[in-house]
């Protein structure tokens, strides 16, 4: 086996887009990963395709200010990968969890698990019966959706909320369809999912205020917005959710969402 580092996004896309494209659904953040980058919205900072016997079997991604991504790296091919990246500053990386611990043992000591998630796809949609309707998210609602996305992020890493805005910020620009739950033309909740790429379309982020939980409306609105994407012409809704929010995983599996493989982030910050 070996690692080839490529410098251009186009060019890891001409040997590596067909292996990723073959697997999009575990493969979804590398694929919106390198769409970013091909639209000058993201900067690669490492671009590796892995090769056996002339045939790609394996990639590795990441873009600035973001953890290495190894969804896609077989486990095998990670002491190939950490000589490919020696001169690399690498503090964080992402994907499932035998391919994070196949990387992150051999990378460095110490360092911590930051989430422990769980990937899901959605199989039959099971709306549920919650008082309210769906409505598209209009640009009346940025702000709204500014702040709740602030407050999700501070509330998921038990950040202050200047800090979160800052993480929130990184990730706002990303294309999506946001679809917000109201009762009695209150908004109540909101949940975003990405726009197509490779058929599929990621959910998240899904937020409820504290003031609103225990309705049923985070299973409505993804349900919602899960009805958007489809309505997009994807082949697969999927998610992650971290495995220490029991209700979560529950609210996500009560409307059709099926688990298909458990991930891992790490930090050595």
């Amino acid at each position: 086996m070996e690692a080839l580092s490529h410098n251009n996004i186009n060019d890891f896309l001409a040997v590596a887009g067909d292996f990723l494209n073959a697997d999009p659904v575990n493969n979804s953040v590398h694929l919106t990963s390198v769409d970013a980058a091909v639209q000058g919205r993201r900067t690669p900072t490492a671009l590796i395709s892995l090769h056996d016997n002339g045939t790609v079997v394996g990639a590795v991604t990441q873009m600035d200010g973001r953890p290495l991504h190894v969804a896609a790296m077989p486990p095998a091919a990670a002491p190939l990968v950490v000589a490919a990246l020696k001169d690399s500053e690498i503090n964080e990386v992402t994907g499932t969890r035998e391919r994070v611990d196949a990387f992150r043992t051999l990378w460095r000591e110490g360092g911590k698990e930051l989430y422990a998630l769980r990937l899901y796809r959605l199989g039959d949609l099971v709306v549920p019966d919650v008082h309210g309707e769906p409505r598209p998210a209009t640009p009346a609602d940025d702000d709204l959706i500014t702040d709740w996305w602030t407050a999700f992020v501070a509330e998921l890493d038990g950040l202050p909320r200047a800090e979160a805005e800052k993480r929130a910020a990184d990730s706002r620009w990303m294309p999506a369809g946001h679809v917000v739950w109201q009762v009695d033309g209150v908004p109540v909740s909101w949940a975003a999912s990405t726009t197509p790429i490779g058929g599929v379309s990621r959910v998240g982020p899904v937020y409820t205020p504290p003031e609103h939980r225990r309705h049923g409306y985070a299973a409505a609105v993804t349900a919602a917005v899960s009805q958007w994407a489809y309505g997009e012409g994807v082949d697969h809704v999927v998610l992650t959710a971290d495995l220490a929010n029991a209700t979560a995983n529950s609210v996500y599996q009560g409307i059709g969402f099926r688990a298909v493989s458990d991930w891992s982030e790490y930090s050595w910050v």
